[in-house]
Parts: C-alpha cells; structure tokens; sequence
C-alpha cells in the first residue's frame, strides 16, 4: 500500500511551467468597392480563384471576384499592412526586408515562358492566372507554354502548362498579357504592383528569373535613373543585371512589390540595364481590351482603322 501512495504522489506532481501561447491574430477587415457606390465591408474568412468570402457578422456572403473593383484593409492604425484590389491585379504595402526573406517569399510568382521562338519570364498578377511579360517575348506567337515553379516544403517543383493563350499584347511598351487555368492542386501565389513614381535613385531592387535558362536566378542591385529615355517612353535604368531569359520578370523592392518589368540590357557592358516602370504595367492592366489579340489577324497588338475617305463631288 505504501508504493502506492508513492505512486499516486508522483502523477499528482506539479507540471513543469510552460511558454505563454500567443493570441490568434484576428483577420483583417477590409472594404471592398464594387462600384456605383457600393461596398462590402466585413472580414475576409476566404478567398478561392474567382470569389471572395466575407464574414459580415450576421452573415457570410460569397463575392465574385469579377465584381470587386478594389479591396483595401480597414485598419485603424498606420501601421496595418494596406492591401488593394483592382480587378487582375492588386497593391500591398509591407514592410521591407532583407533581399533574401524578400525572394523566398515572391519566388513563386515568377514563371518562365517558352515558345518556338525562345523562353523569357514573368509573374503572376491574379490569383486565377494572369500573367504579365514582355511583348517581345511572345511576338509572332498565340499560345506559349508556362513553368510555374510550385512550392514543395522547402523546395521548389516545376509544372509545365501546354498551349497557354496570349490575351493582350502592348508592342509599343513592350508588354504582354498571359491567362493560364489554375491547376486544381496548386495555389497560385501572385505578387502585388509597386508604385514606381516612388521609387528613388539608389533604392535597393533585385529580379528573379531564368537568364539563359537558369531557372531562379535572383540578381540585385540599385537604381541609378528613375526616368531614363529609352524609345519614346521612359525606363527605370538599374544596375541589376538583365540578360535573356530575364526578358519580362518582374523588379522587386525590398517590400516585395513590383516595381517594374526587365526588358532590356546592353550586351557587354555592365550595370546599364533597363526595367519598364510599373506605372505603364498598370495602364495596361487597366486598359487591357484596348489591346486584345484578334487570334483572326496574323498580327498582334493595337490596330487602327484607316482614316474615312473624302466624299467626292
């Protein structure tokens, strides 16, 4: 009887003092705008690739993601991350990061593009598959084929898409528009767009892409002219460095947001590269059906009507 006393005594021992257990962060409330002055405001409990669902309180609803005109975080601080929904594309404002938390964290929105005539890269602005790259990169072509890099624990595994569609393509600007469907098993990551009017000579950027096919290459480095005169428009010039392959992959600050798109660089020199500013990839988002292919027509890109003819007489 005496051991078992002991024994009882043993399990009735105090348990050694554990770690406090942080809160549940709450979800964020956020207002969508769906325009003609309507709104949702209520907390986001779910996304899926072509919906949205809020919780309102007394409610959950269910909103496409084709009537949302933008969301944006309903923090009452400053220092609450602002995020922003336009349509296929959206903006964040985080805070910056070391290049190397930066890249493993955007990583899987680049994508890298093939077709017949050579590969470039790109990145994923929408959760349902749109794809931004440069014009030059599809040219000549209807349909490519994308490398989405899925992320697999702590490493990477690469799914090809046959036979994409080329939706727009702004050969003016140099920048294309890609639709891939989402595969059932696979989560698309897509990447907010920067504001490249807030960019600043020496600001600290880096690009990730495929130069001559080497898949995930991350190159860094500064930009040296916000507003360099390159073919009748302007470029952020960089010293990041832009080789083929790189053609249409996106520019990060160290916010992770999209700052412009690399598209050209001078073959042996050194840090004279080039990256169309964000700005101009908005504008094409924006007005996307201005420049829609017509897979009726051999070529791509805007076509004007000729002038109407003088009445005679």
């Amino acid at each position: 009887m005496p051991s078992l006393v002991v024994l009882l005594c043993a399990f009735a021992s105090p348990l050694p003092p554990q770690e406090p257990v942080a809160a549940p962060v709450a979800p964020a409330v956020e207002v969508l705008e769906l325009g003609e002055d309507r709104s949702i405001r209520g907390t986001v409990i779910k996304e899926s690739g072509d919906a949205v669902f809020v919780d309102l309180g007394f409610d959950v609803v269910r909103v496409p993601r084709a009537a949302i005109l933008r969301r944006e975080r309903a923090g009452a601080d400053g220092a609450q991350e602002q995020a922003r929904e336009e349509g296929i594309w959206f903006t964040r404002r985080g805070k910056e990061q070391p290049v190397a938390d930066v890249a493993r964290a955007v990583g899987g929105a680049v994508v890298r593009i093939e077709s017949p005539s050579g590969q470039g890269s790109g990145f994923l602005t929408s959760k349902d598959g749109h794809i931004v790259t440069n014009f030059h990169v599809v040219e000549g072509e209807l349909k490519v084929d994308v490398v989405l890099y899925v992320r697999d624990g702590d490493a990477l595994r690469t799914r090809t898409l046959r036979e994409v569609p080329v939706l727009a393509a702004n050969p003016a600007i140099d920048l294309a528009l890609v639709k891939i469907e989402p595969p059932a098993d696979v989560e698309l990551s897509p990447v907010p767009l920067g504001d490249s009017d807030e960019v600043k000579v020496g600001a600290e950027v880096f690009a990730i892409g495929a130069p001559i096919g080497l898949d995930r290459t991350v190159s860094s480095g500064i930009v040296s002219v916000t507003d360099r005169a390159y073919e009748g428009h302007t470029m952020l010039q960089i010293t990041v460095p832009i080789n083929p392959g790189n053609s249409g992959g996106p520019l990060f600050d160290l916010r992770g947001a999209v700052v412009g798109v690399n598209s050209a660089g001078y073959m042996g020199l050194q840090g004279l590269n080039f990256a169309i500013p964000s700005r101009y990839v908005r504008d094409f988002l924006k007005n996307r059906s201005a420049f829609a292919i017509d897979e009726t027509r051999s070529e791509h890109g805007v076509h004007f009507l000729p002038a109407p003819r003088r009445p005679k007489g």
